[in-house]
């Protein structure tokens, strides 16, 4: 009970924490996108994003591997049982080396043909080909960092994790410049950049983990097969839903290139790092009711559980209802300052992309449920078939349409919103013996408070000239000033405003 006390001390902290990381990621990746767009132009930044996506499938793997290494290493620790977490925790890390070693002569001869498989432009073949590896080889290092984030996570320090994520962004960013100044620009440099940030995360969390938690350890004889196997059953459902997951986001890049060109590619991409930086906001403040979740889960308190990630997805929905409403309704202006006139008249491609996602990142709280419950197979099961549909019907709108990059959005929109609208909540409400509508109030709030947002600041855009810092910068403290007072007062019911400033009072 030491650990969830704890991590309700710590909660708000470490939201703030999070939230804080994921602005300046925002503003670091925002002014890199306009930075090499400016220097490579349209076309030629396309490709980064393509190269980029990639990652995401190999990331399935490794992804599930973590998840489910961190959800053991937890359960276990805060049953006192030590030598068991540096089983699995030894097993997760061994298993992931030895993947990477067998993938990476693959990943080689992929990265040589790219250029004869996709659509890269003229005098680009090379350099695209340098960019691929150095982006899949920083995966595998990001792959084998990723069991020794259990460390921060099972002991609620996202603050130091933080600091290593704003280093490691600076770090990118820096010699991106440096090079691009002194040399030239050249998607091989964009590569070196990812390649570095990943060793310095790998080269932190060895540091973190040995501070942390250093009745961890790293042994070859504590490998244990029964420890992958168990781990695999989970982690190979997981790997599913990581498919259907790329499915739904990771496809469209590929759709657009092979269809309708780089170019495509390039006007596509800046609206999808929008989406992007959300679901990492939105993964910010929800991720740290996961080991909370499993936290629960150890002492067999699942009631108790349902209703905190109950709180926890209204607060998220809230939360997140300000900036999908700021980036609908101010897209027009946003993107014309962002990135020039010929970028404004994306604005439809940002509403239909960026405001259903209320939706996607509200119910995030509730994946820790069944991966705390090892309820997985279901939800896999539920995301693959319904990525499959997207990707039909990405396929069917852009070739017998004139919708171009908008379908794909359309075809995302519709099949995303649906799995998470009409089955995630019902399906965590299930199997916690919850009223099926638990859930739902909360993401009903989201979307409301996300339309009004939205549409009070489209009003203010047509009204007045926002392109420039100061204006928008203006309109957004009058928006967040009017917004926060309607939720707290209208949204809020009075127990969730006491919770929430029991939880401020605890941070500080």
């Amino acid at each position: 009970m030491r650990n969830i006390s704890e991590a309700k001390r710590r909660l708000a902290a470490n939201i703030s924490t999070n939230v804080l990381v994921v602005v300046i990621s925002a503003i670091i990746g925002f002014w890199i996108t306009s930075y090499l767009i400016r220097n490579l132009g349209v076309e030629v930044y396309g490709m980064i994003p393509l190269v980029i996506s990639f990652i995401a499938y190999f990331n399935l793997f490794t992804m599930s591997i973590s998840n489910a290494v961190s959800r053991y290493i937890a359960i276990h620790l805060n049953r006192g049982e030590v030598d068991l977490g540096s089983t699995y925790f030894s097993s997760a890390i061994i298993a992931l080396i030895g993947l990477c070693w067998i993938l990476f002569i693959p990943v080689i001869i992929l990265s040589t043909f790219f250029s004869m498989l996709f659509q890269v432009p003229v005098g680009y073949e090379k350099e695209t080909g340098w960019l691929f590896l150095y982006i899949i080889s920083s995966s595998f290092i990001t792959a084998i960092t990723s069991p020794l984030l259990a460390s921060t996570f099972i002991t609620h320090r996202f603050d130091l994790s933080n600091i290593v994520k704003t280093l490691s962004y600076i770090l990118r960013a820096g010699f991106l410049v440096l090079c691009f100044h002194y040399f030239s620009p050249s998607l091989e440099y964009v590569g070196v950049s990812y390649f570095l940030m990943a060793l310095f995360t790998l080269v932190s969390s060895v540091a973190l983990t040995r501070f942390l938690t250093p009745q961890l350890k790293l042994k070859w004889k504590l490998f244990k097969w029964s420890a992958i196997r168990e781990m695999g059953r989970m982690s190979a459902w997981i790997a599913v839903n990581q498919v259907g997951a790329l499915l739904y986001v990771g496809i469209g890049l590929l759709v657009i290139d092979v269809i309708l060109g780089p170019e495509a590619c390039g006007h596509y991409a800046p609206i999808t790092l929008w989406i992007t930086l959300l679901g990492t906001l939105g993964a910010a403040v929800s991720d740290v009711f996961t080991p909370i979740a499993f936290d629960y889960i150890a002492h067999n308190q699942v009631h108790v559980l349902a209703q905190q990630i109950r709180r926890a997805t209204k607060f998220l929905a809230i939360i997140m209802s300000f900036p999908v409403g700021l980036l609908c309704g101010l897209s027009a202006p946003i993107l014309q300052k962002w990135l020039g006139s010929d970028f404004a008249d994306l604005s439809p491609l940002a509403w239909l992309l960026v405001g259903p996602w209320i939706v996607n990142i509200s119910i995030r709280p509730m994946f820790a449920i069944c991966r705390g419950l090892d309820k997985v197979k279901i939800p896999a099961l539920v995301t693959i078939v319904g990525g499959l549909a997207n990707v039909i019907l990405s396929v069917l709108l852009v070739k017998h349409t004139h919708l171009g990059i908008y379908g794909i959005a359309l075809s995302l929109t519709v099949c995303l919103v649906a799995k998470n609208l009409f089955f995630t909540p019902v399906y965590a409400a299930i199997i916690t013996n919850q009223p099926k509508t638990i859930f739902l109030n909360g993401i009903v709030s989201g979307i409301v408070m996300t339309g009004l947002l939205s549409l009070s600041a489209l009003g203010l855009s047509k009204l007045c000239d926002l392109t420039t810092i100061p204006r928008l910068t203006l309109i957004c403290i009058l928006l967040l000033i009017v917004y926060g007072s309607m939720c707290y007062f209208v949204v809020l019911k009075k127990h969730e405003r006491a919770l929430l400033y029991s939880l401020l009072s605890r941070s500080r």
